[in-house]
Parts: C-alpha cells; structure tokens; sequence
C-alpha cells in the first residue's frame, strides 16, 4: 500500500474517531450505511484503475447488450397496461394459470416476456400488474418468486457459446432453467392465503366477461401520442437504473476480487466443504457469482479443477439465482409497491437449486449428448457480431415470440375451459 493511501486511512481514522469521542450515544445502525459508503469510496481511491476499468466494461455492457434487449420488452408491456389488452386476454387465460400457478390470468404475460427477456423484465411487469391493481399484494410475490428469470440471448449467446465454446448445451441449459422456474411458480401457488371463493367466481361466465372487458376497453377514448410517450418515459427511467446498478456491480465485484476477498472468503469455506471435494477455485467463482452472475459464470467456465457436470451444475445454480445485482434492480422496481422481497429472494435460492438438479440429470440421459443448441427464439445467431442493432432487431423478434407463448397458453386455457364445461354440464345431466 502505496503512502497516499496510507495517509488516507490515517486521517478517515481520526475523523473517526473524534467523533465518536463527542458523541454519547452511538447508533450503529444508523451508522453502518455512511461507514459502508465511506470505505467503499477509500476503495475507489486505493483501486482507481480498476475502478475506472470496471466501470467502462459494466457501460459498455449496459448500453451494448442490456439496453437495447430490454427497452422494447419495456415499452410494448407499459402500452398494453394502458390499452386494457393485459387485463382482457388474462381472463381467457384463468383457466390455465389459476389452477397451475394460483394467480390471475394476466399473470401469464409475467411468465411469457420472463422466460424471453431476461432480468429483470418479470419484475417490472409484475411491479406494474400490482399498480394497475390486476394483482393483489400475495399474488404479486407469487408471480414475481417464478417469473424474473435469465434470458435465451445469455443462457444460449453468451454462457454456452461465449464461456463454454459448446453451443449444443445452450438449449440444455436454458430448458432446466425453465422447468426450474415453473417448479418454483407451482411450489409458491400454496404460498399466502388461500383463494377458493375467487377461483370458483373467476370460473363461471369465461366468454362473456372477456366480451366485456373488450368492449369496455374499445369505449375508452385513448390518445396514442400520450400512450406512447409515457410508455417511453418510464421504460428509459427504469434501464437508466437498471444501468446504474450494472456499473456499481460490476466495480464492486472487480474491486472485492482486486483487494482479495473473494479468495480469502473463499479459502475460509474450502475448508468447510472440503468433505465434499469441492475445488477452492470452484468455491471462489460461486461466491463472486453470489454477487454478480455474469463474473461468477465465466469464472466457472475457466474452472478446470472441476468436471463439465459440475461445471454446469454451479451455472445453472448461478443462472437460477441470478446474483444480488439482479436482485437489487429487482428491489428498486418493486420498492414503489407493497411487494415483499423476501418471497422471491427464496423463490431464486429454490430456483438455483431446481435448476442445478435439472442439468444434472439431463446430462445423465442418453439423448441429451447430440443436441444442437439454436435459439428457437429468434433467426439471428445473438453471439457473433452482436451489434447495437442486432440486440434491437433480437429484442423485437423475442417481443414476436413472447405474443406468440401467450396465443399458446390461451388455446390450451380455452381447452380446458371448455371441456371443464362439457365435463359439469355431463355431470349434472347424471346427476339428475
């Protein structure tokens, strides 16, 4: 440590110090915060270059890959808030997702942009649900404990293509991922209080209540200008965000790794799982993916100490979890909300777990070794050449697909709408 640093340490010290002697009463917890700031800013002082490096990455990557993936999902989910569309098709979808998942229909746009998106496209359309009152406050955790998930473009693109060099495994990857996310959302149906009285009055009258809500919906005088303008105000304020938190992660994961934290810490917890023969270097690219997802799956692609099972295994547990930049974008989005956080934070923890199974198992079957990975989700390849433009043109495709989903799960909700009906009125024909 070079003497400029050490005479920083010396005169924050003192500060300290002197304050603490005028004061009487010392109240850590209003503390904690101001000494976190203030030590993490001694850290940009000391690391100033990788800072400053970490920085430009986590920029580059905001305004490269994240923004123009994400600002289309934004902006088309805000106009069909206001058009009434969501309100509508979700009650078609009733039949489908109540039984399945114990929320509303509407919930199933939530699901349908989730899975071909990307963080943190659930939360923000589960946050809006909840303001637009589709939701109450259980089936708003409900919704948003399965519905946040990692996108095809970096499951596919960026982890199987770009850190494996095997894209037969992104396919793989991604379906575990889905099926973990599902199993989370059927777990978390039992999850609050129980709605029997509205399940049985959202049962009766399908067809008619959704000609309803469409007519109500066409007698609203709507200006598109003001729709469209609003709808791009508040999705630039959320990626703006969105971005900060990018950047603030991607310094503070650079810096822990740079002073040693990472390795010590992990070094500590070798030890305890040593039983299990876990590699440190394993350990330690876990624990920065715990922090920043991105960082800790390329660091586990890398991992040579560790067979490609396993290596799947901790990515897919990453992937599940999505690390806690995620999970505080995620916090930002719903703070304006009465959504607890606690729901989906253990929701991602059962997600990672699920997921890790998933791949594990997979790779045991006998069909799984000559897949051939391609997005079945755009015709673009998203990991070579992936320009500004490419990320727009994906992010529109993924919007296509996302509409198409919701047709899909609106067909077989229908389905089973009618043969429910069909089933009781045979019934009370017996019966009488």
């Amino acid at each position: 440590m070079n003497l400029y640093a050490l005479t920083i340490i010396v005169l924050i010290t003192m500060v300290l110090i002197i304050n603490i002697k005028s004061t009487r009463v010392i109240y850590l917890k209003s503390l904690i915060l101001p000494a976190v700031c203030m030590f993490f800013i001694l850290l940009l002082i000391i690391f100033s270059d990788t800072a400053v490096k970490s920085a430009g990455s986590g920029l580059n990557l905001w305004l490269n890959v994240v923004f123009p993936s994400l600002f289309p999902f934004f902006v088309v989910s805000e106009i069909l808030y206001r058009t009434g569309f969501i309100k509508a098709i979700g009650i078609l979808l009733e039949p489908i997702m109540r039984p399945l998942f114990n929320v509303p229909g509407c919930g199933s746009f939530a699901f349908a942009m989730g899975i071909t998106s990307g963080y943190p496209v659930g939360a923000k359309i589960t946050a809006s649900m909840r303001d637009e009152k589709l939701l109450s406050k259980i089936e708003s955790e409900r919704l948003l404990s399965f519905t946040n998930n990692s996108g095809p473009l970096f499951i596919i693109g960026a982890v199987a293509v770009g850190m494996f060099r095997m894209p037969e495994l992104g396919l793989l990857l991604l379906v575990c991922h889905i099926l973990s996310s599902i199993t989370v959302g059927i777990l978390f149906r039992f999850y609050g209080r129980s709605n029997r009285n509205r399940e049985f009055r959202d049962d009766k009258k399908l067809w008619t209540r959704f000609k309803k809500e469409v007519i109500h919906n066409s007698k609203q005088k709507l200006n598109p200008g003001t729709i469209l303008g609003e709808a791009i105000r508040n999705s630039i304020n959320v990626m703006l965000s969105i971005g900060g938190f990018i950047i603030l992660f991607s310094v503070i994961i650079n810096i822990l790794i740079e002073i040693g934290f990472i390795s010590s810490l992990s070094a500590f917890v070798s030890q305890l799982l040593s039983p299990l023969g876990i590699s440190r270097e394993m350990i330690s690219a876990i624990l920065s993916g715990f922090i920043e997802m991105t960082t800790g799956t390329s660091m586990i692609s890398k991992a040579a100490s560790t067979t490609l099972q396993g290596q799947l295994a901790a990515v897919s547990l990453l992937l599940g979890w999505a690390g806690l930049s995620v999970h505080f974008q995620v916090y930002s989005i719903v703070s304006k909300t009465d959504i607890s956080i606690k729901p989906y934070l253990i929701g991602k923890m059962l997600q990672g777990v699920f997921a890790a199974i998933y791949i594990s198992i997979a790779l045991r079957l006998p069909f799984t070794a000559p897949l051939i990975a391609k997005s079945v989700l755009s015709v673009i390849t998203p990991f070579s050449n992936f320009t500004w433009y490419n990320a727009l043109i994906y992010s529109a495709q993924n919007v296509f697909i996302s509409f198409i989903i919701l047709l899909i799960l609106t067909a077989i909700s229908l389905v089973f709408y009618f043969i429910r009906c069909i089933f009781k009125t045979f019934l009370g024909r017996s019966m009488g």
